[in-house]
């Protein structure tokens, strides 16, 4: 009996997406990279307007041992919030295989409280601290090109993305405790993306990452 319910409740979920997939005008994304790399998770709406114009927007949030992996330079409580809204536009609109070039803005807050471990200040010096409070403000821009990989008729599929922009990053640390001088690491990841460097910087943007769509 359950067996059967359970049967019941998945035809139920599924058949509007079967049923709309081939007159999709919405999709839902999840990024496949942001749990991995950035220690956050992503998900976005994407809504057409016309046949060469779409529009979205996607939100990422991200705490302390809440992602699988964990990349960075200080222990403690933290947390990660991102928006990113974004307009496409569409290279062929009448092709299943769908091309898009696209503009989004992004903005991004890292804080945490109370956190411990290493950092550059803003003379290149290395120190060690036991407490401090971390902030992390990142924003900018990127134009991307995306690829639209699906069926006609399923509701799922994959959309790989790659961009570059122009972002703007501020980090900085208050309230610090127990500061002292420490030897550099000698080696780093080849991802490090050095979030431990206290600072303003402009620089170049990277963005490239695979979703998850779902269409309805």
């Amino acid at each position: 009996m359950k067996k059967y319910l359970l049967l019941v409740f998945i035809y139920v979920f599924s058949s509007p997406f079967f049923a709309q997939s081939g007159d999709y005008k919405s999709m839902i994304t999840v990024s496949v990279f942001a749990p991995l790399r950035d220690q956050r998770y992503n998900v976005g709406y994407i809504r057409k307007l016309s046949e060469r114009w779409w529009i979205g927007g996607e939100v990422a949030y991200g705490t302390d041992g809440l992602t699988p992996i964990k990349i960075g330079d200080f222990d403690g409580k933290s947390r990660i919030f991102e928006i990113r809204p974004e307009v496409f536009y569409s290279l062929a609109p009448q092709s299943r295989l769908k091309h898009f070039v696209s503009a989004e803005a992004f903005y991004l807050n890292h804080f945490g409280k109370n956190v411990s471990g290493n950092y550059y200040d803003r003379n290149e010096d290395y120190y060690s601290f036991t407490s401090s409070n971390y902030n992390r403000i990142k924003y900018g821009f990127n134009i991307n090109y995306s690829i639209l990989l699906h069926k006609k008729t399923s509701w799922f599929g994959f959309m790989p993305k790659i961009g570059f922009g122009l972002r703007q990053r501020k980090i900085s640390y208050t309230n610090m405790d127990g500061k002292m001088p420490n030897d550099p690491p000698i080696d780093g990841l080849p991802f490090d993306y050095l979030l431990n460097h206290e600072g303003s910087d402009l620089l170049f943007n990277f963005n490239i990452d695979m979703k998850l769509i779902f269409k309805f």
